[in-house]
């Protein structure tokens, strides 16, 4: 029963993503099997992230990046860019961000956005990343 749970859990987890950001993080998929609570979690943090408020939800997940690259973590950038852009998030939008990460965070921060930015470059927003399409 737990298996099955898990399994109808992480289906619901990725139709969520997928609507939401354009793709589910593979993470999501393994959290979701583990601990059925994460659905609960998740449509936490769901609301106060992916839903426009008195900021847009594109600008939350730009927020997001700055975060991961501030903890010079690349595949946080990457998703977070991917949400961002996938929400409508320009590409100046997305290096106006970068850059004040650079500002903020110097050489260690800027390193974490080098794949974003080469997704960026590319327009290869599929191929990159903690999640797929």
């Amino acid at each position: 029963m737990y298996v099955v749970a898990g399994e109808k859990m992480t289906k619901t987890l990725k139709e969520k993503f997928d609507k939401k950001m354009g793709f589910t993080p593979a993470i999501m998929h393994i959290a979701a099997e583990i601990d059925p609570k994460m659905a609960e979690f998740y449509n936490f943090c769901d609301s106060a992230v992916q839903e426009d408020g008195a900021l847009p939800s594109k600008f939350k997940m730009l927020l997001i990046m700055a975060m991961g690259a501030q903890r010079h973590c690349k595949e946080c950038v990457v998703s977070a860019m991917r949400g961002a852009h996938n929400k409508g998030a320009t590409d100046a939008e997305i290096i106006e961000a970068i850059r004040v990460v650079a500002v903020a965070g110097g050489a260690p921060a800027i390193t974490a956005c080098k794949d974003a930015l080469q997704m960026l470059k590319d327009k290869s927003f599929e191929k990159m990343g903690c999640g797929t399409k």
